[in-house]
């Protein structure tokens, strides 16, 4: 039976209507997580639709599969990164004799179930073991990156990935309780950020263990490559949504994009562009967020920042 908690998708209109301009296309959700979005835009489709679903995480690709079985053969699965966009789905769009995707969607962050799920490691509201890894059958576990990390290195990826200005107490807490042999699970170090008495404890956890989730998994790389490769796989018309949950990842996709909106690299003091640049790409909007009623019944949404981009050339 399907499980409707498994993860609630957020703007699902505006995703829907952003994304699809040719219902009989072939678009590619790369992070398809409880399948909310992926089902949404199913039902926008034609005969001829299809969706690419993607996923680093088998746990969602599985629950995203029993969500979307009613749609059979228009939809197909595929586990990877989402930086793998060139290698893995690539190949599949082609299958489709399609010109390239006629859009692509990501849907950044952990899903509801990731973060509701304690043996993921990914939530201070519950204990278990320091993991965080989206895919736990490779790379290396947060209590790993705890143990070996020098305390100056653990300062700046809590700074740098969690924005956190007490960084450096906190990291000295979490050193002290690693090197007293106490630090393997969330409530650990939940303790360990607790004990420097924070002003506003919830967001300095919050912001501890995104910045280590964003390490563990190398998400702000991925995000860059998958921007970089999504405007190479797009077809003429096709549309890029991206919806962010906090700075750094908007941050990446407005740096990323600008250049191939604005088209034109002249420096600013020349009268006319003599450059030749064309902008390759346009800003359908400027970036939405979710309604106040959206927010009141979904919570996670309020952080969501949607951007829409089409491709011109």
């Amino acid at each position: 039976m399907d499980d409707p908690t498994f993860h609630v998708p957020v703007m699902v209109d505006e995703v829907t209507s952003g994304l699809i301009n040719d219902p009989e296309g072939v678009y590619v959700d790369v992070t398809i997580g409880g399948g909310g979005h992926g089902e949404a835009v199913l039902r926008a489709l034609g005969e001829s639709g299809h969706l690419i679903a993607c996923d680093r995480d088998p746990a969602a690709l599985n629950e995203a599969g029993r969500r979307l079985r009613p749609f059979g053969g228009q939809v197909s699965f595929l586990q990877c990164a989402f930086s793998s966009l060139a290698q893995s789905v690539a190949p599949h769009v082609r299958r489709h004799e399609a010109a390239g995707a006629a859009g692509i969607l990501a849907d950044l962050g952990v899903s509801s179930h990731q973060i509701d799920e304690a043996s993921r490691g990914f939530s201070y509201h519950q204990d278990g073991p320091l993991d965080m890894r989206m895919d736990r059958s490779t790379g290396v576990p947060a209590v790993d990156l705890l143990q070996q990390i020098e305390q100056a290195a653990l300062v700046k990826l809590i700074r740098d990935y969690g924005e956190e200005r007490r960084a450096k107490q906190i990291a000295g807490a979490i050193c002290r309780r690693r090197d007293e042999g106490l630090l393997s699970s969330t409530s650990d170090l939940r303790e360990a950020v607790a004990s420097t008495k924070p002003r506003m404890l919830n967001k300095s956890l919050a912001r501890v263990f995104q910045a280590l989730r964003i390490a563990i998994n190398g998400e702000l790389d991925e995000l860059s490559q998958f921007v970089d490769s999504s405007a190479e796989l797009l077809a003429l018309g096709g549309r890029l949504v991206v919806i962010a949950y906090h700075s750094l990842e908007d941050r990446i996709v407005k740096t990323q994009m600008a250049p191939l909106v604005k088209g034109c690299v002249c420096p600013p003091r020349l009268p006319a562009c003599v450059c030749g640049h064309e902008p390759t790409f346009k800003a359908r909007s400027k970036a939405l967020t979710a309604t106040k009623a959206e927010i009141e019944a979904n919570p996670r949404a309020r952080s969501a920042k949607l951007r829409i981009y089409e491709k011109l050339i």
